[in-house]
């Protein structure tokens, strides 16, 4: 989604705030996952994807004000995730995304205050990104309340 150039001026003005709401997920209520990287230099964003037909998500990786550069729709039934067990002492979880292709995989995580993003090729750990302290922001348990639902009935 494209902003207007002062929207994207204002937002961009907005530095007090940990996220850029809205970079890249078209409706601020359907953030499931968001943080920046590297001081605010890059953002992602996974989405329950409302908007679009069927039952979908969306991860999108981006310099905030910028197009994304990376971005993966992929339908719920077909995502892998990982619920808290209950075990440990913070509670975390995680949801895969499957690049096109599937070479690469985009583990989105969260554990406690803390989160971020490991990427995969094959079975080799390629990067691994820890989110800005004070910029997190998730509800990992909703999408995978969803993502249960969407892999009971298809």
């Amino acid at each position: 989604m494209t902003k207007p150039p002062l929207l994207a001026a204002a937002m961009l003005a907005a530095s007090a705030l940990p996220l850029l709401a809205e970079q890249f997920c078209e409706l601020d209520e359907s953030v499931r996952f968001a943080c920046t990287f590297d001081g605010g230099a890059k953002a992602v964003e996974v989405c329950d994807a409302f908007w679009l037909d069927g039952d979908q998500a969306q991860y999108g990786f981006f310099r905030p004000g910028q197009p994304p550069e990376l971005a993966i729709t992929q339908d719920l039934a077909s995502l892998y995730y990982t619920p808290w067990n209950g075990m440990g002492g913070e509670p975390w979880s995680s949801v895969t995304f499957n690049a096109p292709g599937g070479d690469y995989r985009y583990d989105v995580w969260s554990s406690g205050e803390t989160g971020g993003i490991t990427v995969m090729k094959g079975a080799t750990e390629v990067a691994t990104l820890t989110c800005d302290p004070g910029s997190l922001s998730h509800d990992l348990d909703a999408l995978i309340e969803r993502i249960e639902t969407a892999q009971i009935s298809p």
